[in-house]
């Protein structure tokens, strides 16, 4: 008997995000043989099967998506432990970023069951690797809070972070987002637009943020259709700068200090470092030793 290219397990399989031909043979392979189908939504996963030529019992499909994934995992996790290979996917993507699918991930993990990724399309990888901005650290933020509130004081705690920063936006607050973008991040600040990414109407905008919004305004002029589809962007934030040890907080410096030497290397340190006086540094590192 041959055997079974997916043993037990959990497999971790990304789909395509437009391009039906970007799936891998791997996954493709999952979602035919594997025991079970754990999907965001099992409509689309019946058409993503159906478009691939594939068939399995509806029987054998799952929802596992963000208002039932906890429930659903206990369920899930049991079929695991009797011996069942599980293939999980999201609508579109990679699961488990900013799609359902990391407390099962987790939950499969700290049962000691199997974990197997299924690499493949990725909203924020492709972005990235076509932003043609180089720098570190990246991060992703997924998607932006609602309220305008809320937002700004998100994209301020973002600006902190510098380096490469991709966030996930929706089509209807795109203007309100980007206008807050421009205000905190500066208008001169490096951007990539990216909607409908390896769609048919895919939009790729890349300039200043000053620039993509007027790009985006004339073209939502020309074709009021350019403002639909989720929205990938990536800001070149910069490096972020080197404080100057005065502008570091004492206590700060104390406690980085004292993690390296004797209390007494530290307050000498802390004296030429900061220009403070031999019992200012003291204390701060008696502080620091006390917390």
């Amino acid at each position: 008997m041959q055997q079974s290219s997916f043993p037990p397990g959990l497999y971790v399989a990304a789909t395509p995000i437009g391009h039906l031909s970007d799936i891998s043979e791997r996954a493709r392979q999952a979602l035919a043989e594997c025991d079970l189908l754990y999907a965001e939504d099992t409509r689309r996963a019946q058409t993503l099967l159906t478009a691939l030529g594939l068939h399995r019992p509806r029987s054998s499909i799952r929802a596992l998506h963000g208002h039932n994934e906890k429930a659903a995992l206990h369920a899930a996790i049991r079929e695991l432990g009797a011996e069942k290979s599980i293939v999980l996917i999201s609508d579109a993507g990679t699961p488990a970023i900013s799609d359902p699918g990391s407390f099962l991930v987790r939950a499969a993990w700290e049962s000691g069951l199997p974990v197997v990724a299924l690499p493949g399309p990725s909203a924020v990888i492709s972005a990235l690797s076509i932003s043609g901005f180089v720098r570190w650290p990246m991060s992703f933020w997924g998607f932006a809070p609602t309220k305008a509130g809320p937002r700004r004081s998100w994209l301020s705690q973002i600006l902190e972070t510098r380096g490469i920063v991709v966030i996930f936006e929706a089509p209807h607050r795109a203007a309100a987002c980007l206008a807050d973008c421009a205000a905190i991040f500066g208008t001169e600040t490096l951007m990539l637009h990216a909607r409908e990414m390896t769609k048919q109407f895919e939009t790729l905008l890349r300039g200043t943020i000053a620039e993509v919004a007027f790009k985006l305004e004339a073209l939502q002029q020309r074709d009021p259709g350019a403002s639909k589809g989720e929205l990938v962007w990536v800001f070149d934030l910069g490096d972020r700068p080197i404080k100057d040890p005065a502008e570091v907080p004492l206590h700060e410096w104390a406690t980085i200090l004292c993690a390296e030497m004797t209390p007494s290397r530290a307050a000498k340190c802390l004296m030429k470092l900061a220009h403070v006086s031999r019992e200012t540094a003291y204390q701060a590192v008696l502080n620091a030793q006390k917390s």
